[in-house]
This record gives structure tokens, C-alpha cells and sequence, in this order.
């Protein structure tokens, strides 16, 4: 008996759970007692002091803990049925249901780890310019002239389906001679080229909500893809500012 008696909820505790304050607890359980009632007999019941007493009512009242009427230019206040508090709170457990599944897409988007895969040798680089013409989007490079050398038996293939299938490409890369021959060829609807004076080692290419990055040697050529689009976003971002300070 005592076990059953050391886990009762009081109705105080009950109460504070609906964010009642003490006083607001003591003005509520007075006028459940007392019924409808003034100002003066309520504080009284409550040993509040008459202002504040009003200020809670009133406040209980805008909450709709508490409803009241006017008789002969005198306020008279009552305390709202306490199933009323079952009903709000289902009514509110029935909204939070309801956007639940939104509120988790949220939480999957921030949670959710970027996919990445790893690609050996030149056939796993083609996997990824493939995936490029797969996805058909706009595409921005920052490419490595070592790229040209390395990938020469599949890189015209590359460029002339990506022509065929109208995919614009922004290319930022070094300021040589190869590149400016390059750049001359490649007609200017399907490509614009800027240049840097920095050596470019890397190639970075940003589309789809993807990143890749591409390193070119005779030994071991190594892509790394990476799908997110907070993080592509961000590199896109990073291209701009460099974007504007290449030299045409």
C-alpha cells in the first residue's frame, strides 16, 4: 500500500505539469472549490493577496484555465472543467502527429552521412565522367591539364556527348598554352573557361549535388565521389569566389 501510495501523482504535481506556477495551482483548486465566485472570495480561499489574485485570474483566464461573467458590473470568474485539459492535450498530441513525418525528414537531412565511393585506376575515372552524363546537369570543373594527357583515348568521347546532350560546363584551370588551345576549340555554348597562374593538381568536378575529385598518375590514378548537397553547395560557393578573379 505504502509502494501504491509513493507513486500517486498529486494534483499539484499534475497541475505543474501544464505549466502552472504555485500561486496560479492555489487560485485554480480555490475556485474548483468555491464555484463561481469574486475577486475578494477567491483570494481569500487562495491567502492571495486581492491584485495579485485578479492578475492571476485574469491571466488563467487568457490561458483557458478559467472562464468568467459580469453580474451588475462585477466580475465573477470559474474554474473550466479539468477533462477540458485531457481534451487540449489530445488535440495537441493529434497536430504533433500529424507533422511528425516532416519534423523527421528534417532530422534525416541533417543526420544523414554523405555517400561516398572510391575509384581506382582510369576505368574507375570514366565510372565517374560517365555518372556526370548520366546525371545531365550543368557542371562545374576545376581541372587539372594533366587530366587531358591522362584520359586522351576517352576524353573526346566524353566531350562529344556532353555536347550532344547540351550539358554547360564552367571550367576554371591553369593559365598555359595547352589550356588556351583547348579553350579555343571547345565552342563557347557548351563551355566558358577561365584561368589561374596556380599550378592545379587536383581536378574537382561539382554537379548534381555531387563532388568528385580526381588525382592523375602513372601509377595510380585515384577518384573520390562524394554525394551531398550541403557540401556540394558549399564547393559551389568556394568556385564562385574563384569564379570571379580568373582571368578570362
Amino acid at each position: 500500500m505504502y509502494f501504491l501510495l509513493f507513486f500517486m501523482v498529486s494534483k499539484e504535481e499534475a497541475l505543474r505539469e501544464l505549466h502552472l506556477s504555485d500561486k496560479e495551482i492555489k487560485v485554480y483548486l480555490s475556485l474548483l472549490m468555491l464555484g463561481q465566485s469574486s475577486v475578494n472570495l477567491i483570494s481569500k480561499k487562495a491567502s492571495i493577496n486581492r491584485i495579485t489574485a485578479y492578475d492571476i485570474l485574469n491571466a488563467l483566464s487568457e490561458r483557458g484555465f478559467v472562464s468568467y461573467v459580469i453580474k451588475s458590473g462585477v466580475r465573477y470568474f470559474e474554474a473550466v472543467d479539468p477533462t477540458k485539459f485531457i481534451d487540449d492535450l489530445k488535440e495537441k498530441q493529434e497536430k504533433m502527429k500529424e507533422v511528425l513525418p516532416e519534423l523527421h525528414s528534417i532530422r534525416a537531412s541533417i543526420l544523414k552521412k554523405p555517400e561516398i565511393e572510391t575509384y581506382e585506376g582510369i576505368p574507375g575515372l570514366k565510372s565517374i565522367f560517365n555518372d556526370v552524363l548520366k546525371e545531365n546537369k550543368e557542371t562545374w570543373f576545376i581541372g587539372a591539364p594533366k587530366m587531358l594527357d591522362a584520359l586522351e583515348f576517352y576524353f573526346p568521347h566524353f566531350i562529344k556527348q556532353k555536347r550532344k546532350q547540351n550539358i554547360f560546363s564552367k571550367v576554371i584551370t591553369e593559365n598555359c598554352k595547352g589550356m588556351k588551345e583547348y579553350k579555343k576549340k571547345g565552342p563557347k555554348k557548351y563551355v566558358d573557361m577561365r584561368f589561374i597562374e596556380e599550378k592545379i593538381k587536383v581536378t574537382k568536378i561539382i554537379y548534381a549535388g555531387k563532388i568528385a575529385y580526381l588525382t592523375f598518375s602513372e601509377r595510380n590514378s585515384v577518384g573520390i565521389l562524394m554525394n551531398n548537397k550541403e557540401i556540394s553547395e558549399f564547393e559551389k560557393m568556394q568556385f564562385s569566389l574563384v569564379w570571379k578573379i580568373a582571368k578570362k
